[in-house]
């Protein structure tokens, strides 16, 4: 059984292990553009804080400007995860080969047409050899994770390999992602222009509760109503039911702003002792 990789971790022991590439982030450079190199890998070497410099130079403390390069960054990653699809015409091939299924040479034909459509479309086709690849030519993390990734191959495990492949490409803006997050909980509203200013009262920034429900969860974290319910299925974030029925869902603030930093400060250290733990639990089967 092989190590399942924290992809929390994932960020921070990249820098460590990263070619020597610098890229300076202009404060000119759309934010498009920047979305961009970081989905194509062109920015190891950038840090949180200039990723916040970045932000803070761009947006201001403006809500809106904040919710808006949320929506930007949260459109070209789904883009990005419509890029591609999971190839298993090979896999199909090799099973009628030695009888294993029950398809037709017509299934396999019409299986085919269609991988063969979504390539013309574009669209990468992901097999085990190829996310293998991307991820050593991405970098190992360190090498429990390199047993993790072989292991993945010969076990043909390509969900975790995808898995692993997302974190690494997506390490970067999910930072820079998580950035605006944190920015955004501290920012106050602000008038597009001065004739809005005159034309209406300026509107004043509330104050969260101390308890809320979901919609105001999105408020705070940016993420979308499906992200918090994912994240509450998979007990990520903190969060209650009161009463009897224990239907609704309910969140605290105080803990919902340690949650949002905690997952921006994990160290090093902490997944070097993660991954010590599991390499000596595995030994120990």
């Amino acid at each position: 059984m092989y190590i399942l990789i924290a992809s929390k971790q994932v960020w921070w022991m990249r820098l460590q292990n990263s070619s020597k590439q610098i890229m300076r982030i202009e404060t000119n450079m759309p934010l498009s553009s920047l979305i961009e190199k970081l989905l194509r890998g062109e920015a190891t070497e950038v840090h949180d804080e200039d990723f916040r410099t970045y932000v803070d130079s761009k947006m201001g403390n403006s809500q809106e400007a904040f919710q808006q390069a949320l929506i930007e960054i949260e459109g070209a990653i789904d883009d990005w995860k419509c890029s591609y699809f999971i190839s298993v015409y090979d896999e199909r091939v090799n099973a009628y080969r030695t009888g294993d299924t029950q398809w037709t040479p017509q299934d396999l034909d019409d299986l085919f047409v269609e991988e063969e459509c979504l390539r013309k479309e574009g669209k990468t086709a992901l097999t085990v050899d190829y996310l293998y690849d991307e991820i050593e030519r991405i970098g190992f993390i360190n090498e429990y994770h390199r047993d993790a990734m072989d292991m993945a191959r010969l076990n043909n495990d390509i969900d975790l390999l995808k898995n692993q492949w997302e974190d690494l490409v997506l390490a970067q803006i999910r930072s820079l992602e998580g950035i605006v997050n944190q920015m955004l909980s501290t920012a106050s509203t602000e008038p597009k222009t001065e004739k809005q200013k005159t034309n209406r009262p300026e509107k004043q920034p509330i104050d969260p509760p101390e308890v809320f429900g979901v919609d105001m969860c999105c408020e705070i974290t940016g993420y979308k109503k499906n992200t918090i319910y994912k994240l509450i299925h998979e007990n990520e974030i903190p969060c209650f039911r009161p009463g009897n029925n224990g239907r609704k869902v309910m969140f605290r603030l105080e803990e919902i702003y340690q949650w949002m930093t905690k997952r921006k400060q994990e160290s090093n250290q902490e997944f070097i002792e993660f991954m010590d733990k599991q390499l000596l639990a595995r030994k120990n089967k």
